[in-house]
């Protein structure tokens, strides 16, 4: 127990401890900040990627495709020219493998209904009310837009952009949307993380080992000045100081040096018998 205490209280495992504990404060709030920024670039790189992707899409219909899905209502999703679009969107989303959805929505007033959904498991019907759409959508019959953060609705949670089809002049009420899945946005972010959390993990393992080889020769030296120290105060002036260093350790070193090579002196001048004086002849 003894033992253990005496570790403890050593100046090199306070050394250790010390400067450890500063490089994971410092590589802690670096960990935050840097994470916490590289979020946000991801989490803008996947919107810039998105509005990529849905700007694209919303120009590969024709004229005659977009006056067809204009004409779908309930009860068309088996016909042929129905079909014909939700395939293409299939194939669209399969060049696409960070998009988990494409589909074709239509607003009507304050509300916005599904047209076409390439979902193959429980896809939106034609003319299916979006219960809980962004308020987004509502600007996206003007341009491209793409959900400012994560957002949940009936279907999930998801990353969203939505534009206008083209090919009609001005506005259109038609408006093709696209979705990334949130697990897909969590995992590049963990990703992320993890690698940053790697890395200084590693830099607090490096900066330990050369923290604890520099503090191990200094208590080595301070731990030969004591020896020293104690053999003098037990009379033994018969020592070498052992330390050759240029920093205040050194100068220490050398002070003891120059102390011992006095007490020599003065330990030697002491030892040397008086010189006795002549005795005096009577006249």
């Amino acid at each position: 127990m003894s033992k253990i205490l005496k570790i403890a209280n050593s100046l090199q495992t306070k050394l250790i401890v010390s400067f450890v504990a500063l490089i994971v404060v410092i590589a802690g709030g670096t960990y935050l900040y840097t994470f916490d920024q590289t979020k946000r670039a991801l989490l803008q790189g996947t919107q810039d990627d998105l509005a990529q992707i849905i700007g694209v899409a919303s120009t590969q219909f024709t004229a005659q495709e977009i006056d067809q899905i204009g004409q779908f209502k309930p009860g068309d999703d088996q016909t042929p020219a129905y079909v014909a679009i939700k395939t293409k969107l299939q194939k669209m989303r399969s060049a696409s493998p960070n998009v988990s959805n494409f589909y074709i929505m239509q607003i009507q007033g304050d509300k916005v209904v599904f047209i076409v959904d390439d979902a193959e498991d429980q896809p939106a019907l034609v003319g299916e009310v979006y219960e809980k759409p962004e308020a987004r959508v509502f600007s996206a019959n003007q341009s491209t837009q793409v959900s400012e953060n994560l957002y949940t609705d009936e279907f999930g949670t998801f990353l969203s952009g939505y534009a206008p089809i083209q090919g009609t002049s001005g506005s259109s009420a038609l408006i093709i949307g696209a979705d990334i899945l949130a697990d897909t946005v969590v995992q590049r972010e963990n990703f992320i993380g993890n690698t940053i959390y790697f890395v200084m993990g590693f830099a607090i393992l490096i900066a330990g080992v050369i923290i604890g080889l520099f503090s191990l020769t200094i208590i080595r030296d301070i731990k030969k000045l004591n020896r020293v120290a104690e053999k003098i105060s037990m009379g033994d002036t018969d020592v070498a100081v052992d330390v050759h260093r240029r920093d205040e350790i050194g100068d220490l070193a050398s002070s003891f040096g120059r102390m011992v090579a006095s007490l020599k002196i003065m330990m030697s001048a002491d030892s040397q018998p008086e010189p006795t004086k002549p005795e005096s002849k009577g006249n």
